[in-house]
Formats: C-alpha cells, sequence, structure tokens
C-alpha cells in the first residue's frame, strides 16, 4: 500500500499561449465563419436573381430624385447611348433609359429595371467621345449582366442572415458582410469594365480615349482596394491596357 500515495495537483496549469492571443485567434475564426455564410448567402442571392425575369425587375423602376438637364444637352448623350446599343444589343426583353442630371458630380450610376443616370458635370469633364461611351456602356453592362437585382437580392439576403445569426446591432456580422458585399461590388465593376470596352470596339474599333475615365475618376484612399467599393484605377487602367494589347 505504501506505493500508493496521493500527489499534489500541479499549480502551473494553465495554457502556454497568452489569453489576449487565444481571444484574437477565437475572434478570426468566428469573422471567418461569419465570412463564409456571408458569402455563402449573397452567392445565394446572385444565383437566384438569374432566374428573375428582367420583366419582373422593371417594376422597380424608379424616377431619379436629381433634375434633368435640358432636352437640347442630353439628347447628344442618349444618342450615344442608342448608336452604341445598336452596335452590341442587349439581350431580348431588356431596355434602358437613360436620365442625364444636373450637377457638378462626377460620377453615373445604373438602377432596377435598366434605368441608368449620369451627371452633366461627368459629361462636361470627359473630353472626348469615347470616354463618355466608355461611362454609358459600362452603366449598360451591370443592365446586362444584371449586376443591379444581383446586388439588392444579395444584400437583402446578408441582412436577413445577420439578423438571425447575431442581431442587427452584430459589428462581427456587419464587418463580415460588408467585406463579403465590396469584393462581389469590385468584381462587377471589372467585368462592367470589360463588356464597355468589347462595345467600343464593336462600334468604334478602338477603345482609345477610354482611359480618359479613370484619370477624372481618380480614386485616392489611405484604405486601399480591400474596403474600397470599386477597384482602383491602376487596377482598371491595366485591364484597359491588357485588353487594347489583345485587339
Amino acid at each position: 500500500m505504501a506505493r500508493f500515495e496521493n500527489r499534489p495537483v500541479p499549480e502551473n496549469n494553465v495554457s502556454d499561449s497568452h489569453p489576449l492571443a487565444e481571444f484574437i485567434w477565437l475572434g478570426l475564426a468566428a469573422l471567418l465563419l461569419v465570412v463564409g455564410l456571408a458569402a455563402m448567402l449573397m452567392f445565394a442571392g446572385h444565383s437566384l436573381a438569374r432566374h428573375i425575369p428582367f420583366s419582373w425587375e422593371s417594376h422597380l423602376r424608379f424616377d431619379w430624385p436629381e433634375s434633368e438637364v435640358a432636352k437640347a444637352e442630353s439628347e447628344p448623350v442618349k444618342a450615344l447611348l442608342d448608336q452604341l446599343l445598336r452596335a452590341d444589343p442587349l439581350p431580348e426583353g431588356m431596355s434602358v433609359r437613360l436620365s442625364v442630371v444636373e450637377g457638378d458630380t462626377l460620377n453615373a450610376m445604373a438602377g432596377p429595371g435598366g434605368e441608368l443616370m449620369i451627371y452633366q458635370g461627368l459629361v462636361e469633364e470627359l473630353d472626348n467621345e469615347v470616354a463618355l461611351a466608355f461611362v454609358l456602356a459600362h452603366e449598360a453592362a451591370h443592365v446586362r449582366h444584371r449586376d443591379v437585382i444581383e446586388s439588392l437580392l444579395g444584400q437583402s439576403l446578408l441582412a436577413l442572415g445577420a439578423a438571425v445569426m447575431m442581431g442587427n446591432d452584430s459589428q462581427l456580422v456587419h464587418l463580415a458582410v460588408s467585406a463579403t458585399s465590396l469584393g462581389f461590388s469590385r468584381q462587377q465593376e471589372l467585368e462592367a469594365d470589360r463588356r464597355a470596352m468589347e462595345t467600343l470596339w464593336r462600334y468604334y474599333g478602338h477603345v482609345d480615349g477610354a482611359e480618359r475615365v479613370f484619370q477624372v475618376l481618380k480614386q485616392e484612399s489611405a484604405l486601399g482596394e480591400w474596403l474600397m467599393s470599386h477597384p482602383d484605377s491602376e487596377a482598371r487602367l491595366t485591364q484597359l491596357e491588357d485588353f487594347k494589347a489583345t485587339h
């Protein structure tokens, strides 16, 4: 019996890792899990959007709150868009409606149901027709690719998933949702750029002058491309130069 004894429990019954390091690793693991789930929800929204007829999306059409410029100023821009779409038609059943609106803002955008808008400030800043045509073709490409309805459905599913998983006030979910949705947006922009180049090639036979768009819209951010909703100008210029090199 003497060989059996109750030895004391070692006092150093702790992990070798620093508690802060363990907390960080657990936080990163949770963030990656949520990002993965958010990506799945976004992908589901994008996949579902492809099966929604454009005629349904057309019911979401709305008028931009900005005031349109005079007809004499907007007609040349609208005529250029019409010419581009004759050279590179939209799929059957799709259509667009362009509004040229007042304001110095250097921006253009696509809305649901084929609504397009461009600010007069951007029209005036672009000093060649090819650059303006590139912007118009880019926004039309968002309609062609169903980017608007894909984003709407994807964001809706993400918001619903965020509420179900951790509640609307969860900062972790908001960060994951932002990271995921921004990634999809950058890809959509690059794809719209590429389609715009193809449209210009069909209409003009070249894309010379399109680089002016990126010079005007050059984005500078201390955060870099990762947290920007659009790819930076250098990435887009690189794609343009690659297109020129192969055509």
